[in-house]
């Protein structure tokens, strides 16, 4: 008999730990496929055009998309942030991932956002110069 209830606990936890690491464990990706967040690109060190959004995707997945429109300069070592900035100094910083191309839409799935990612900016930013081709402030979406 306590073998089957320790059989059932594991059970009971294994599909507890299953149902927590989708995508429901993070409020934000709750509820439709909408836009959360965007803001439009501006240059920095380089011309850089376009717009930045956060989406929830159906079933919850949370990506930052950027618009088919997009533009940077094609430089080494390019790279996708969310940051905060206080004047020129970084306060946040996460990697969303290595810039996949230099134009057009793309993707790039982000499970752990917080509300307060969708304040940040989306940051296309040049490793090899540590300098930022340009940036998009976000806005929430009501």
């Amino acid at each position: 008999m306590a073998a089957i209830l320790i059989a059932a606990a594991v059970c009971g936890v294994a599909a507890g730990l299953v149902f927590a690491g989708g995508a429901s464990g993070n409020a934000l990706a709750r509820g439709r496929p909408a836009v959360l967040a965007s803001g439009t690109f501006h240059a920095v060190t380089w011309e850089t055009t376009g717009t930045a959004s956060i989406v929830r995707e159906p079933h919850g997945r949370l990506v930052v998309r950027l618009s088919k429109n997009f533009l940077t300069h094609r430089a080494p070592e390019l790279y996708v942030y969310l940051v905060k900035l206080h004047g020129q100094q970084r306060v946040e910083w996460k990697q969303v991932g290595t810039l996949e191309q230099f134009w057009g839409r793309q993707d790039y799935a982000m499970p752990k956002l917080t509300a307060s990612d969708l304040t940040a900016q989306v940051a296309i930013y040049c490793a090899k110069c540590n300098k930022f081709n340009g940036l998009a402030r976000l806005t929430p979406t009501s």
